[in-house]
């Protein structure tokens, strides 16, 4: 019998053991050679505070403390942090937190936002949650980097169908786009992910804005960011909106971050 998750999606997803098989083949030598070009652009003071929000299972928080940096990662997957504890040192803790709540004012150098773990809400209010809060965890001339995928060209190259098979599991994938009303119609990236595992079977989902330039622009100029530089991809060329893999975001802290209506979109 198929069971299928009722809960928001990244609320359970992340925790499960399904999404660590299907995307146990991420390349992480590239990731790392990533993380060394951003270092080397942003110079970052030496010791510097680092938040690295939506840290997943710790890698990159690892990869930033190695770096002589205080990391601290923060996630809302219970079993995400729970893998990354065991990493904890002098200059790296890890906490279960949600992204939307503040929880830092003005204490850190910069704040990570990596590899499209952003636009998971339903709505821009929580967008917006968001951003404030880690706008607001920057200190004044803080850093702020959030690499997503360019949804112009995702939703261009989108493979519809892919069937994926590892460690005796069978994954079936479909991806499609969907408008979300409670975003003023911002189309949603979904990726629909069947696994049979045995005699059982599971329906899961990932829901992703398809947030543009402008969306992260607005964004960023309500909450006290000014946007410094956009690139394109993990070397660090132009953003192209039309051949972009990526969109990485980098602002700088230039005012306080505003706070906003709760009623409003």
């Amino acid at each position: 019998m198929r069971e299928t998750v009722k809960q928001e999606w990244f609320e359970t997803w992340f925790d499960t053991t399904y999404y660590q098989i299907l995307y146990e083949n991420r390349d992480v030598k590239e990731a790392e050679e990533f993380l060394n070009t951003l270092l080397h652009y942003l110079k970052l003071p030496v010791e510097a505070s680092v938040l690295d929000a939506g840290c997943g299972n710790g890698r990159y928080s690892v990869f930033l403390a190695d770096k002589g940096y205080n990391a601290v990662g923060i996630d809302l997957s219970w079993k995400n942090i729970q893998r990354a504890l065991k990493f904890e040192r002098e200059n790296l803790t890890f906490l279960l937190h949600d992204m939307r709540e503040t929880f830092y004012i003005n204490y850190f150098d910069a704040a990570f936002n990596f590899f499209t773990s952003f636009g998971y809400f339903s709505t821009e209010k929580d967008n917006l949650k968001a951003i404030h809060s880690l706008s607001s965890a920057l200190k004044p001339g803080g850093r702020f980097v959030i690499d997503f995928f360019n949804a112009e060209k995702i939703i261009r190259k989108m493979v519809s169908l892919e069937e994926i098979s590892r460690s005796n599991i069978h994954f079936t994938i479909k991806k499609c786009t969907e408008l979300n009303p409670e975003t003023a119609g911002q189309t949603v990236i979904v990726k629909k992910i069947f696994v049979k595992d045995g005699e059982k079977e599971f329906e899961f989902e990932e829901r992703v804005q398809a947030l543009r330039l402008p969306d992260f622009e607005r964004y960023f100029q309500m909450q006290g960011l000014k946007l410094c530089n956009v690139f394109g991809d993990y070397d660090l060329r132009p953003f192209d909106p039309e051949h972009s893999d990526r969109m990485i975001l980098i602002s700088e802290k230039v005012q306080p971050s505003h706070n906003f209506p709760l009623d409003k979109r």
